[in-house]
């Protein structure tokens, strides 16, 4: 018997019934579908969309919407794949491979703009791996944008294959976890709906698939299940998700106190300082972009800021009654349009110091007291991983530190005058606690009104800006003649007086208003905008306004990156110190008593104080009286402020310089075996430790010394 064929033509019986192979492939792919592997897609999908979602409503980076496409392209992708017959290593190799390939498609048209003489093709790889070997690719946010395409083709791709394929979604679920609990806990402003549906659309696909886990166990051990079990499960299910979502809107904090930092991740922390470092407007140039408050080593002064809440060490004082101001690194150096720590061209002076050695300086300060600062590093700065935070001038450290000078001129070029950045050499990280025993002024007013202007040589770099290469001469000049015209209106003489009247022009809330929202048009000057048209920014740009103007009068004068006091915690005693607290001030050098700090940033929010001049209540440990160690240990409760809200007085007239250990080294880049054990300075000599080679005078004591050095 002939059997007529749905074609027409004439088969066999076999042939009659068999499956085109078109129907067999829909077949199969409905078989792979089956299982509650369409339900389970869709949650995949939605959840894809909320973390994409809710990564673009943070702006890290300008054109960043293009994330959504990039996420529910891997997702879709690595979905098909999943669950059509493909070996996995082909699978997965393929969602390798087009992952660049998406991320490069997602970011083009900001490559492009940025980079109009880029073309796809090999050279490619070439250009964009010089710009990564040279740092240019730090400064490009076009770069951090395909990074994040990247990454969010990595969580829509990971969390479908995840789940369709090998019906893991806890293990999908990481990417998207660590990406989402990133932007809730550094920018939690416009969260909240993506929180509840995060945790809304998580419970239910763990709850889907466990559902569908049990239905195929249960089939497989032939056991039919009716619809009163059926429906147990899920009313188990549905009551404990609901429990769990109405608990965490409507339950109270179980303390006052951020315990974000206690159940972070690893994961979740390392991620957060990426995306702080790729986001903070130190990196970007086009002055639009959203970054997030945080640490770097230069002042720039673009785009806007979101606070960030990560907590980044915490801190107890004893004895210690100076500005609760921690220092990072001094920026010295003014070239295009910004204050910096550092530049290629300039050698760095090193010093090795053992741990709890006293460090060596050249000149003698009068009017210094000692305090101790015990700090429990928790998150170190991305990319500065070694810096060690403290308040007021190093005087040791109980560990092995190497000290750096920026050299601006000759005039320093053995000597160690200031420390402008201190790391950790062992450990090589900054990670733990360590206790820095610190000096700081208790220069009155009135001293320092008179300290003159009898500077030395190396002073003169702090003195001046650059002709050339930091901002058209024209801003300069206005920005000179406002000086001018506030130190006069203001009828100050002195140094002192003339920093004083600055710092009270940009703190008067009558014309400067602090604000994160600190955007400049393109084209404009930055600094220019800020104090003649929009009159309002964060910390970065009135420290460059007041370092400006002072230099533009001679005075010599650094700004200073670090953090602020932070808050005081009562339940642990200790200060906490996070990323929103990261601050930048200037720094006058006066002679007889070194770099003394102003505050120049607007108090309209009351976070940032007038700085006292004097001795403080604490300032126990006075150099003058031959105190070399301060006694004590416990925090003083003295809550949050930056500074006690108390005006600039006179207080109590102690000081005197302490004495030294051992340096290990000196260097310029690299180290070298340079010596400084021998010569005479404002610190007591010790004689070289057994593995310090050679010997040299090079660190002298500075003739501007008025006083002997106290001993010990």
């Amino acid at each position: 018997m002939r059997y007529v064929s749905p074609s027409g033509r004439l088969v066999s019986p076999e042939d009659a019934f068999r499956d085109s192979p078109q129907v067999l492939l829909w077949e199969r792919v409905r078989e792979s579908i089956g299982g509650g592997r369409f339900w389970s897609a869709v949650l995949v999908i939605l959840l894809t969309i909320t973390v994409a979602r809710s990564t673009a409503t943070v702006r890290w980076v300008d054109n960043i919407d293009v994330i959504l496409w990039v996420a529910l392209a891997g997702a879709l992708v690595m979905g098909v794949l999943a669950v059509l017959p493909v070996r996995e290593p082909i699978s997965l190799g393929i969602g390798l491979v087009l992952a660049p390939v998406a991320a490069i498609v997602g970011a083009w048209p900001l490559v492009h703009a940025r980079h109009p003489g880029d073309v796809i093709g090999p050279q490619l790889v070439s250009v964009w791996g010089d710009r990564i070997t040279t740092g240019a690719a730090a400064s490009d946010p076009s770069f951090y944008l395909l990074l994040i395409c990247l990454l969010m083709w990595i969580t829509g791709a990971w969390l479908s294959w995840c789940v369709l394929r090998w019906r893991k979604p806890m293990l999908g679920l990481i990417p998207g976890a660590a990406a989402f609990a990133t932007n809730v806990l550094n920018v939690p402003q416009d969260q909240n709906g993506y929180t509840l549906a995060m945790l809304v659309l998580t419970l239910a696909l763990l709850l889907w698939t466990n559902y569908t886990a049990s239905i195929a166990n249960a089939k497989r051990a032939n056991v039919k299940l009716t619809g009163d079990a059926r429906w147990d499960f899920w009313e188990s299910g549905l009551v404990a998700m609901a429990a769990l979502i109405v608990l965490g809107i409507m339950l109270p904090p179980l303390s006052t106190a951020d315990r974000t930092l206690d159940v972070e991740s690893g994961l979740f922390t390392s991620w957060a300082q990426l995306q702080q470092r790729l986001s903070h407007p130190g990196f970007f140039s086009n002055g639009k972009s959203t970054g997030v408050t945080g640490f770097t080593t230069d002042v720039r002064l673009n785009g806007s800021l979101q606070r960030t809440r990560d907590i980044v060490f915490t801190y107890t004082i004893a004895d210690y009654s100076g500005p609760k101001y921690f220092r990072g690194v001094n920026e010295t150096i003014t070239t295009g349009g910004e204050w910096r720590y550092s530049q290629s061209n300039l050698p760095e002076l090193r010093q090795l110091v053992a741990k709890n050695d006293v460090y060596q300086y050249a000149e003698d300060y009068q009017k210094l007291a000692l305090g101790k600062v015990t700090i429990k590093m928790l998150r170190p700065p991305i990319g500065s991983p070694d810096v060690l935070f403290y308040p007021g001038l190093a005087y040791r450290v109980d560990r092995l530190t190497v000290s750096t000078q920026i050299q601006l001129s000759d005039a320093n070029s053995a000597t160690v005058y200031t420390i402008d950045r201190l790391g950790s050499v062992q450990p090589t990280t900054s990670s733990g606690n360590y206790v820095a025993t610190v000096e700081y002024s208790t220069a009155t007013v009135g001293e320092l009104e008179a300290a003159g202007t009898a500077y030395e040589d190396w002073v003169t770099p702090y003195t001046s800006l650059p002709r050339r290469g930091y901002r058209p001469a024209a801003v300069q000049q206005e920005i000179r003649d406002l000086a001018v015209k506030i130190v006069t209106d203001a009828g100050a003489t002195t140094p002192y007086d003339q920093a004083a009247a600055i710092e009270a022009y940009l703190r008067n809330p009558s014309h400067f208003t602090y604000s994160l929202d600190a955007r400049t048009p393109d084209g404009v000057d930055p600094i220019e905008y800020f104090l003649f048209t929009s009159h309002k920014g964060y910390c970065e740009f009135f420290a460059t306004a007041m370092g400006d103007m002072l230099r533009s009068l001679g005075i010599p004068t650094r700004l200073v990156n670090g953090f602020g006091p932070g808050t005081f915690d009562a339940q642990t005693n200790q200060f906490i110190v996070r990323g929103e607290d990261a601050h930048t001030w200037v720094e006058v050098y006066f002679p007889q008593y070194g770099w003394i700090p102003f505050e120049p940033t607007a108090d309209n929010l009351s976070v940032y104080s007038l700085i006292p001049r004097g001795a403080g209540p604490q300032a126990t440990c006075l150099r003058d009286n031959n105190c070399s160690d301060p006694t004590g240990g416990t925090t003083i409760p003295i809550g949050g402020g930056s500074t006690p809200g108390t005006n600039r007085g006179e207080r109590n007239d102690p000081a005197a310089g302490p004495s030294i250990g051992g340096i290990a080294a000196l260097a310029r880049r690299p180290w070298s075996s340079a010596g400084g054990c021998g010569g005479r300075s404002r610190r007591r000599q010790n004689r070289c430790p057994p593995w310090r080679t050679g010997s040299s005078s090079r660190l002298t004591r500075h003739p501007r010394s008025r006083r002997p050095a106290a001993s010990r």
